[in-house]
């Protein structure tokens, strides 16, 4: 399960875009399926101002995996809005899983220096192991997202180039393609179904550590996505944003994303405005 987990929230942190207007507030709810499994559930709420941005995601598991498992995990970026570009500040990941909680801290500081804090740590804490040069213009996953739907409030280019993203061990390289608009049949699962716009974000593992512990140490970084070494290191995600009603603004109403475990697709199921 614990190998499942990464897969899912590389996922579901997709889930977690702003409302798109100036000093506006929303709350999502989504569900993560595996393989047609419900496997997670996730809550999403944003605050997104003038010039600051604040965003939180909580994600558990629920149905036949809460079984054997009672993981969850609390996400929190903040940072700065400057037109089209936000400048993460702090971005605060906790997981837990039964006794065992693991916190990571990530200051950015500027220049592409970042201090990260594991807590508890197993190692001692070392100094920035990835060249400044390369988290120069880099975000965690969260801020990532916000810098997207950032782009599509100010009318800039949203789906489109290149954002290093880094989670406090590994830099990716997310690449950004603009599907067009589309029409989306209504899910079951889902709440929403109609007009939308379709994007494809490429994530390609750049540095870092990308194992977890269980798997015969490579160095190649494709543990973190893949079983085995024989497949890609990339991951393609597709996500599909629109306003799902009642005034509010476009969020991601579906995502979805081959892994070794089956399809992964992240439906909405409730939207409000609000951040709690």
């Amino acid at each position: 399960m614990h190998r499942l987990i990464p897969i899912a929230t590389s996922v579901i942190a997709l889930a977690a875009g702003p409302a798109m207007a100036a000093d506006a507030s929303a709350r999502m709810t989504y569900d993560v399926y595996v393989g047609g499994l419900r496997m997670l559930e996730v809550t999403s709420g944003v605050s997104l101002g003038s010039d600051r941005y604040a965003v939180d995601l909580s994600a558990h598991v629920v149905g036949i995996a809460a079984t054997f498992s009672d993981w969850r995990s609390n996400v929190q970026s903040s940072g700065a809005l400057q037109g089209p570009q936000v400048r993460p500040a702090r971005n605060v990941v906790e997981r837990i899983n039964g006794d065992d909680a693991r916190t990571t801290t990530i200051t950015f500081l500027g220049g592409g220096r970042m201090d990260v804090e594991i807590v508890p740590s197993k190692k001692p804490k070392r100094a920035q192991t990835i060249p400044p040069e390369q988290l120069v213009h880099a975000v965690d996953p969260l801020s990532g997202v916000v810098s997207i739907l950032q782009a599509l409030h100010v009318g800039a280019a949203a789906c489109k180039g290149q954002v290093p993203v880094f989670d406090g061990r590994r830099l990716y390289r997310a690449d950004l393609a603009d599907g067009g608009t589309v029409m989306l049949q209504k899910a079951d699962q889902g709440m929403y179904g109609g007009e939308t716009q379709r994007c494809t974000l490429t994530l390609t593992p750049m540095v870092g550590d990308f194992n977890f512990g269980d798997e015969r140490r490579t160095t190649k970084p494709t543990e973190y996505f893949q079983r085995s070494s024989r497949v890609s290191d990339e991951r393609v995600i597709e996500t599909w944003l629109a306003s799902p009603g009642g005034g509010l603004p476009a969020v991601p109403v579906r995502i979805q994303s081959e892994s070794p475990w089956g399809l992964v697709v992240v439906h909405l199921r409730a939207a409000q405005a609000g951040a709690s």
